[in-house]
């Protein structure tokens, strides 16, 4: 009876296929160091040619180690994957080369828009994977990474309204110009959405729209929200399961002397 019981709860407690399962969480070093990487970067790239070249390798470097951060057991996400493909390809194409149509606007923002749902899909994974699995401190670096890739996820949006609206944000280091130039865009606005996200508020980038400022009101909230809750509540899991057997040796100990 007690050997079926153990079968049971074997089968039972397997993970199940999907949005459910567990990733291979082996990665989230790796991760961290290649998203702190590309923000330590970004803000110091030009506007040639080779510097979007180099930019656009770290990202599908970032792409690449994404992707083998949320695969779940000795599978791969294959979802992750054709996301992957299609935002490298799409930024590399819009951003690096100057032949029409990649060259336009539009697709332009359709790069932006694959990259966005390619980094929405992998945070999405890690945070299930945060919040049902074991506190460890893989997990935490795990927890940073996510709170990069929220970062990273306002800039694109950030981009996008100023594709859309070329004077929706101003840049107060240059006071004879309206709006941010196109070749400037990148590194200024990453640079402004982690500044936004920390509300650090130099005040250097300002939004001027009502689209902008409504982003850069919901980045804020979005950043201090998720270390006051998500941040502190890992911790404080991983103080608590450090903290357990010396909590148990105690309750031992009360026994015995009673």
């Amino acid at each position: 009876m007690s050997s079926k019981l153990a079968s049971l709860t074997r089968r039972t407690s397997r993970p199940l296929s999907g949005f459910g399962s567990k990733p291979h969480s082996k990665h989230y070093y790796a991760l961290l160091v290649n998203v702190m990487v590309l923000t330590f970067v970004a803000p110091l790239i030009d506007h040639s040619v080779l510097s979007h070249i180099g930019i656009a390798v770290i990202l599908l470097g970032a792409l690449v180690v994404s992707t083998l951060s949320v695969r779940r057991e000795e599978k791969f996400d294959w979802g992750a994957i054709a996301l992957a493909v299609a935002a490298g390809v799409a930024w590399s194409l819009a951003f690096c080369s100057n032949l029409p149509p990649f060259n336009t606007a539009n697709f332009q923002m359709l790069a932006l828009v694959t990259i966005l749902a390619f980094f929405i899909y992998i945070v999405r994974i890690m945070v299930l994977d945060i919040l049902t699995g074991e506190v460890n401190s893989n997990r935490i670096c795990g927890g940073a990474c996510v709170y990069i890739l929220i970062g990273f996820c306002f800039a694109l949006i950030h981009m996008m309204i100023a594709i859309d609206n070329p004077h929706a944000y101003k840049d107060n280091l240059k006071a004879d110009e309206t709006s941010i130039e196109h070749q400037e865009r990148y590194p200024i606005l990453i640079y402004f959405s982690f500044c936004t996200l920390s509300t650090v508020g130099y005040g250097d980038v300002v939004p001027l729209s009502r689209s902008a400022r409504a982003c850069s009101c919901l980045e804020a909230l979005c950043g201090q929200l998720y270390l006051a809750i998500l941040v502190a509540r890992l911790v404080g899991m991983h103080t608590a399961v450090k903290a357990e057997p010396k909590r148990l040796e105690a309750e031992r100990q009360i026994e015995h002397s009673l």
